[in-house]
């Protein structure tokens, strides 16, 4: 059978169709017309000069569209096969009744894909930043297509991921610069969603969003057609822009008239799609039908042990102590159903350490040990998620850079003004909806100085990231680690504002929390510097940060630092800085440091986003 080639109602000439906005998304066009398109793979574009010319490619798809199968090589992927979206719009908008006839092709392998994937709806799903990996720390997007029928098991569901194309037993500073410069090709990839649960939710133990699109059941199909158009096809990854979250983006752009993030955005990170998706309309209603919080195994567990009483806490840390020994006297004299609760909150204990621990044989006894006992106990649930209230979806955090403007003084005698600029993302002082509150993650935190001659570079830190504090697991007597590294130019001392160095700094230590909202926290470390001075030195700092009411937070920290060889110490540092957000992209700052000399600054944080 031949699929006519009339001329629809309302169909266009290819000349015209060819600047049609989606069209161009189709083929993956930068909104800046003068750029390639961004897919780098030669066989994505039929015309070779397709990736820059849209009608070239138009012309080449039809032409494609109407060849005959070759059948002296049958797995050769016809035109109509290999571009099914293209296929539907083209057909739909392009008047091809000077063409003839479309010859009809059976798309064996395409049929295939979407009846295993069984596509009903869309999801887009967000991990929560992992400051395991350098590239995770901002958090991660990618795409659940859902099956449909309640009855289908939601693990089953395929996912679609977008990323760089590492080798493995890659280094972390290579893969670092190679992932800011351009050094790896990209993709997408399709599989079952129980492995990105599995390895977020269980492994690296992140806690996940999934927001569900209130999307036509035609447009679904036109993006499952055109995830099936870009599955194996490259290109290169940028992780300050072209990264995860912004080819997730541009897919979904493909369905919806505005934009998720600005055509002109200069870094994008995952919780800016987020706000984007949160925001966005789809035929004049919300593009979002809901969101669903997918907890990692972590915070399941520490759902449960919130839910248990103080007696059962004290029993199952006895268990936890001798081995899962279920003779326990205590344990023994508890109702059945209070019995199962421990047993089940200690199946999330066992779930989460493996992660943590390494003996893996005493991991397994105790497991089994734990399932003979629920064997005895009868069957059904006996403790439920109870969600929880404190883990905030990322699209309800600050944006994430920062424009500062403010006033400085300088031991009482010198009055500057002062102007900043940060790209990303959060510092400890900031709003802690939707993130880690004792964690600081920044990127190109630049900060001048001005007087009534010059103005000067202050500082100019090119990453600030520290981790005080992670919630210990419930029953272990552990305190993670807490660290700092930051690394960048900044004047010597506020004495000098002319005397510059870079330079690279750490510190490790230990904190405690205390209360809902505070932190007490001993570091040591060093820092090597060069520039007007040159030195190495070691130090060791007390810090407190806790939160002043709702809206405003305080940090405290007194640093000594001293030669590497302790031959001379170096002035004490004492800083405080208090943050008052007093609207919900605006913040007050008050600063106090004091070495060499003295500061004392007001200023106003401005916090955007593309």
């Amino acid at each position: 059978m031949l699929l006519s080639g009339h001329a629809l109602a309302g169909a266009q000439s290819p000349q015209s169709y060819a600047e049609n906005k989606q069209w161009r998304k189709l083929l993956h066009y930068p909104a800046d017309a003068a750029k390639p398109g961004y897919i780098t793979s030669e066989s994505f574009y039929l015309s070779a000069n397709g990736r820059r010319d849209p009608l070239a490619e138009l012309r080449a798809t039809i032409e494609a569209f109407y060849q005959e199968k070759d059948p002296a090589n049958p797995g050769q992927q016809h035109g109509q096969c290999r571009f099914p979206a293209r296929f539907k719009l083209i057909t739909e908008h392009v008047d091809l009744s000077s063409f003839g006839k479309l010859p009809a092709v059976n798309c064996q392998d395409y049929q295939h894909w979407r009846q295993q994937a069984d596509i009903h709806s869309l999801s887009v799903v967000f991990a929560s930043g992992y400051m395991g990996n350098p590239a995770s720390m901002y958090g991660h997007l990618f795409l659940k297509l859902n099956r449909g029928g309640s009855q289908k098991s939601d693990l089953l569901n395929t996912s679609l991921n977008y990323g760089a194309i590492v080798p493995e037993q890659e280094n972390p500073v290579v893969y670092v610069l190679r992932g800011i410069f351009g050094g790896y090709d990209a993709g997408y990839s399709d599989q079952q969603f129980y492995r990105h649960h599995h390895n977020y939710g269980d492994v690296e133990l992140r806690d996940m969003w999934e927001y569900k699109l209130n999307l036509s059941s035609d447009d679904v199909d036109l993006l499952a057609a055109h995830i099936w158009e870009v599955l194996g096809n490259k290109f290169d990854y940028y992780f300050i822009d072209e990264n995860c979250a912004f080819h997730i983006a541009k897919l979904l752009e493909l369905v919806l008239t505005e934009p998720l993030i600005a055509n002109d955005s200069l870094w994008v990170i995952p919780s800016a799609v987020a706000k984007g998706l949160e925001q966005a309309s789809y035929r004049g209603n919300p593009l979002l039908e809901n969101i669903t919080f997918i907890p990692s195994r972590e915070s399941v567990l520490h759902d449960y042990y919130r839910q248990l009483t103080p007696e059962q806490k004290a029993i199952a840390g006895e268990l936890i102590n001798n081995e899962f020994d279920f003779a326990n006297k205590n344990y023994r004299q508890l109702a059945v159903k209070e019995q199962k609760i421990i047993v089940e909150t200690l199946f999330q204990y066992q779930n989460v350490i493996k992660q943590k621990q390494t003996d893996a044989s005493v991991l397994k006894a105790n497991t089994r040990k734990l399932m003979r006992e629920r064997l005895k106990l009868p069957p059904g649930r006996a403790i439920a998620k109870g969600g929880n209230s404190e883990k905030k979806a990322p699209h309800l955090g600050m944006k994430p850079s920062k424009y500062s403007f403010g006033l400085a003084d300088i031991d009482g005698s010198k009055q500057y003004l002062t102007s900043g600029f940060r790209m990303t993302y959060f510092d400890d002082l900031s709003s802690s909806v939707a993130r880690n509150p004792f964690a600081n993650l920044e990127m190109l935190d630049v900060e001048f100085i001005t007087d009534d001659n010059n103005t000067r570079l202050l500082k100019l830190d090119l990453i600030d990231l520290d981790s005080l504090h992670t919630p210990g697991v419930p029953w272990r007597d552990e305190n993670p680690y807490a660290w700092s590294v930051r690394a960048g130019y900044e004047a010597l001392n506020y004495a000098c504002l002319d005397c510059g160095i870079y330079f690279i700094e750490g510190d490790i230590g230990k904190s405690y929390r205390f209360g809902k909202n505070s932190l007490a926290y001993g570091m040591l470390g060093g820092k090597a510097f060069a520039g007007d001075r040159d030195d190495v030195t070691v130090s060791g700092k007390l810090g407190l940060l806790t939160s002043l009411g709702s809206k405003a937070k305080m940090k405290l920290e007194l640093q000594q630092a001293a030669r590497l060889n302790l031959s001379q110490s170096y002035r004490h540092r004492f800083y405080t800085e208090i943050n008052y957000q007093f609207a919900p992209d605006w913040e007050l700052r008050f600063l106090l440091e004091r070495s060499a000399s003295t500061l004392v600054g007001l200023k106003m944080n401005y916090y955007w986003g593309f």
